[in-house]
């Protein structure tokens, strides 16, 4: 029989639980024990255990250990003390107590310790990104986020404020039988109790939905079932039933670590905001780390691309009635969509610490939501920048970055057509076999592909359109654009006329 890890950690003679306690000092409100809190949270974001064990220092030393996504401790006791493996002192050993971290143990923290916790709470709400967003760190300062999560913990008028908190969790799923269950664990488990979780099953055709059912157990779990409507409509089903004052989101192959919702709730407080979002850890399918996200907002910056994730998001339940829910008329990139409305004239703290441990996986073909050319983002990026409320507006209003892909012989109407789509405002490029792939595919939001133009593979990040009779059907070919007989303005009408039904089928 397998030993449980938490378990494991407890008996370990390199565990201690005082210790860990003292300077960690959120842990003391987790309602499980010290071994647990480290197991699932402590280890994740490179806390040490004891005075005699330095976590950073094993994963740093087994580069592997972290890359399989394991806990530190929970090895080396498994497999690496019967292997002779290196274990450091933790660099907080001999330390005295964190004044932030004392007067949490103190409950009652004299002035100048409170001063303290108000200037990292200061400093952080505060920051302003600095250049441009990363799209994905090999890093993370999991120092800063203990820091930053003793100060917040501190804050004992609000924490208690937090506590009377409902939260409502709305959680779209469809074909997540076997992910499901971990998911809805993680935000059951949560230190924060006071929760209502909205399981929107979104036309499963395994055993969701039996799955969804069973979860209601637990009288927090709120099941909903609809016919297939995409993420936006399930989500938007969620809004409709939630009763809570703070509405977060999980997707339902994501967890959560355990205080996420207490903390978030505690920053709203503090900080008078009324949204926010905190740092993801992401990870593949054999649970190796990708990466991290999570970095101070810029409008500006977020405009031109989405560095807010959904999962690690939160905001006052009014601002569904102020700014609507999920907008179903666009076909992707509706979180991102959501985000920008509600920060435009709101900006969002953003708290350093990881909240959600994300699930990286490319290959995966049962995702509720994928990735589709980039012209997506140009919608909702315009959408927003300007201010319609209307999808059609937005596409009555769009110009496109085309390019026309042909053979070494170029077609005699090539031109002509190219010519037609700049008097109706696109930018156009005709590409010779030569330049094909010269270019990023974001530089071209759509590619009409001549029939002379043998051998050009279509890349599935630009919208694909055939200009021109094709017998065969191409994989990432969207559409076909009759020339024969046409006049180079029709064509270019009907260019625009199969985008428009690619971005808005129903409009």
């Amino acid at each position: 029989m397998q030993r449980d890890p938490v378990q494991i950690i407890e008996d370990s003679p390199l565990f201690d639980a005082a210790w860990y306690r003292r300077v960690y000092p959120d842990a003391q409100l987790y309602d499980r024990s010290a071994a647990h809190h480290y197991a699932v949270y402590g280890g994740t974001i490179g806390r040490d255990p004891g005075p005699d064990f330095c976590t950073a220092a094993y994963l740093a030393r087994y580069p592997e250990v972290a890359e399989a996504g394991h806990n530190a401790l929970w090895h080396y006791e498994l497999f690496g003390r019967a292997e002779g493996r290196e274990v450091l002192p933790s660099p907080l050993a001999d330390a005295a107590p964190d004044p932030v971290a004392q007067s949490m143990i103190d409950r009652a923290a004299p002035e100048p310790l409170a001063d303290a916790a108000a200037e990292v709470l200061d400093r952080v709400f505060g920051a302003r990104l600095e250049g441009r967003p990363h799209r994905l760190m090999t890093e993370f300062d999991h120092a800063g986020a203990a820091r930053f999560v003793n100060a917040l913990s501190a804050r004992h008028a609000e924490t208690l404020a937090a506590r009377n908190t409902l939260v409502s969790v709305i959680m779209p799923t469809r074909d997540r039988a076997v992910t499901l269950t971990r998911a809805v664990r993680s935000v059951l488990g949560q230190s924060h109790h006071n929760l209502e979780l909205i399981v929107v099953d979104d036309g499963s055709t395994d055993f969701t939905s039996d799955v969804v059912n069973a979860l209601a157990a637990d009288p927090r779990v709120v099941p909903c079932h609809q016919p297939q409507g995409g993420v936006s409509s399930a989500r938007n089903l969620g809004l409709s039933r939630a009763r809570g004052e703070v509405i977060f989101y999980l997707d339902s192959d994501n967890i959560w670590t355990p205080d996420f919702v207490r903390l978030m709730l505690i920053a709203l407080e503090v900080s008078g905001a009324r949204c926010g979002y905190a740092a993801s850890r992401l990870h593949d399918r054999s649970g190796k780390v990708v990466g991290y996200r999570g970095e101070p907002f810029d409008w500006a910056h977020c405009i031109n691309g989405n560095y807010v994730d959904l999962n690690v998001f939160c905001h006052r339940a009014d601002m569904v009635k102020e700014y609507g829910g999920f907008d179903d008329r666009l076909r992707r990139m509706v979180d991102w969509d959501l985000v920008l409305r509600y920060t435009h004239s709101n900006r969002p703290i953003y708290c350093p610490f990881i909240g959600c441990l994300y699930s990286d996986d490319a290959s995966d073909e049962t995702r509720i939501s994928t990735s589709k050319p980039y012209v997506f983002q140009r919608v909702v990026s315009h959408k927003n920048a300007l201010g319609f409320d209307s999808l059609s507006d937005t596409l009555d209003n769009l110009r496109y970055v085309i390019a026309i892909k042909q053979g070494q012989t170029p077609e005699h109407t090539t031109d002509e057509v190219a010519a037609a789509l700049e008097r109706r405002g696109h930018r156009v490029r005709c590409d010779g076999p030569e330049t094909w792939q010269s270019r990023h595919p974001h530089d071209d939001e759509i590619v009409l592909i001549r029939p002379s133009a043998d051998g050009y593979v279509p890349h599935p990040e630009q919208l694909n359109i055939w200009l021109g009779e094709r017998a065969e059907r191409t994989e990432g070919v969207e559409a076909t654009v009759p020339t024969d007989g046409q006049s180079p303005e029709a064509v270019a009408e009907a260019v625009e006329a199969r985008v428009r039904a690619y971005l808005q089928p129903d409009g």
